[in-house]
């Protein structure tokens, strides 16, 4: 399978507690990937690193760990699209590659319970960098192309209307 495009992202989750003997724990959930779009499929890869920080009455703690990388393979018939919305939001939070589904459980092992939880399981939202923004707007155009090419070879042949009769 030839691989066409590819583009790095990094998705972000993370939760602040403060505990009944008065600590705080906060944890930050960094995935670094890669999606890349091959000929009848995106494959999706991501490490994530796990940074806890705690604080008490005796000191200030940080913790990090790294988990090894994860893969997630799916087909295209999965995919509706992909589009970086043009926005002015960008200049202060930087590009996004959103990534839509055909099937909710498209995006559910990065997206699910053990994963990235996502605002919308249908919409994958990837964070680029703005070096990364046209390689991004080029993915998305090489998959919408790609999509449609297998749309059209995908449909059975139409056959030709014959016009109607006076």
């Amino acid at each position: 399978m030839t691989s066409l495009a590819a583009v790095p992202f990094t998705l972000k989750r993370s939760t602040d507690m403060w505990t009944s003997g008065g600590e705080y724990e906060s944890t930050t959930q960094t995935a670094h990937g890669l999606v890349r779009l091959e000929s009848d499929r995106l494959v999706l890869q991501w490490r994530i690193a796990v940074q806890t920080q705690l604080m008490d009455g005796a000191g200030y703690e940080t913790r990090e760990e790294i988990e090894p990388v994860q893969e997630m393979v799916i087909p295209l018939t999965s995919v509706a699209g992909a589009v970086v919305p043009r926005q002015r939001w960008w200049r202060f939070a930087g590009p996004r590659l959103v990534l839509t589904a055909t099937d909710l459980l498209a995006f559910e092992k990065i997206a699910g319970q053990q994963g990235l939880k996502l605002k919308h399981p249908a919409k994958l939202v990837l964070r680029v960098r703005r070096a990364d923004r046209l390689i991004a707007e080029e993915f998305a155009a090489e998959l919408a192309l790609t999509l449609a090419r297998t749309l059209v070879e995908g449909e059975e042949p139409v056959s030709p209307r014959l016009p109607v009769g006076d």
